[in-house]
């Protein structure tokens, strides 16, 4: 069994692969813990980088803290850390970067490529309203941390190697693709994934970057889309070449957890057994739409489209995006790419 050489600590399953995808689409072998007690099944299989989502970007910071705490000393010596956070800061930053007791930090959550950047100790750019302060978020912790303007590709390769050698990374895709590069030396290999016939697309981000992507596609001829209010929606009789699930706001309005949980419920295994590729969007929904598939494990084979990434089931492709980023055309380029015109 190969050494383990990197873990991926993430808040949430979209950006546990979302990281973890650049050392995949560089030839290194990835595997994917969907849940906390899926890390000593991941660990088993040598594979060169670990993710894993901890699941706690929606629950107390006390909790957080401990779960990210329990990962760390579950990992052999001598592996590498690298928390990744959110690029927005959402969710318990500080709790858990605290949990990992570290001497020194880099705090580099931008996303250059996708115009999310960090200038002057604030993100800001594509999605961003106003600019948020990672001091603020960081709170004591600050006094240890660099936080360097990472506004380009090349500025955030220097801050990582400008970075001490037992700094705990701390960041997004754009460092974790920085990482990935330092690391490999290889360059990025889109991955060209076998076409499929039936894609099913279960959209529980309501993310108005997701909202407009869904729009577009909806507007593209052989598109059966269906609106589920909190999650719930009468199963169709058959699945189209793309049929789209999509969580909309119902009356009175519930908590994202059960929305998910719907959602799951709704999909699988009436629509799901039938798919031959499932995107997923929206941490809470990827997570328990795969609980409910009854996945703990997932091997990560790349990117299809930069941030989208593609793991495989048996014979199903399984593809996860973070909800917060892309362009209006996101998910018909990914259409295209998934059925090649078949």
């Amino acid at each position: 069994m190969e050494r383990t050489l990197l873990c991926i600590i993430a808040d949430d399953l979209t950006g546990a692969f979302d990281a973890a995808a650049p050392f995949a689409a560089r030839g290194q072998s990835v595997v994917v813990a969907l849940h906390p007690g899926a890390m000593a099944k991941a660990l088993s299989f040598g594979c060169d980088v670990v993710a894993v989502s901890t699941q706690s970007r929606e629950i107390s910071a006390d909790e957080a803290a401990s779960r990210v705490a329990e990962i760390a000393t579950s990992l052999p010596a001598g592996v590498r850390l690298f928390k990744k956070v959110d690029s927005r800061l959402k969710g318990n930053v500080g709790a858990e970067l605290a949990a990992l007791a570290p001497r020194h930090l880099l705090v580099a959550p931008a996303i250059p490529e996708f115009g999310r950047i960090v200038r002057n100790g604030l993100v800001s750019g594509f999605g961003i309203d106003r600019p948020i302060s990672v001091a603020e978020i960081l709170g004591d912790l600050g006094k240890m941390a660099v936080v360097p303007d990472t506004s380009s590709t090349a500025e955030m390769q220097a801050a990582l190697m400008a970075a001490p050698s037992d700094a705990l990374l701390v960041g997004a895709r754009g460092l974790a693709d920085a990482l990935a590069a330092a690391m490999t030396g290889r360059a990025e290999k889109p991955l060209v994934p076998k076409p499929v016939e039936r894609i099913l697309m279960v959209v529980g981000s309501r993310d108005p970057i997701t909202v407009a992507q869904v729009a577009a596609l909806r507007a593209q001829e052989g598109v059966d889309w269906h609106g589920a209010p909190n999650g719930v929606m009468a199963v169709p009789e058959s699945l189209g070449k793309v049929t789209v699930v999509q969580a909309t706001p119902g009356t009175p309005a519930a908590p994202g957890n059960e929305v998910a949980d719907a959602l799951a419920e709704s999909v699988h295994p009436a629509l799901t057994a039938r798919a031959d590729a499932i995107f997923l969007t929206g941490g809470a929904t990827a997570e328990a739409v795969l609980r409910r598939m009854a996945l703990d494990v997932l091997q990560l084979e790349g990117e299809v489209l930069p941030g989208v990434p593609l793991a495989r089931a048996g014979d199903q492709a399984m593809i996860l995006k973070s909800g917060g980023f892309g362009e209006a055309e996101t998910l018909i380029q990914l259409v295209r790419i998934l059925r090649a015109d078949t």
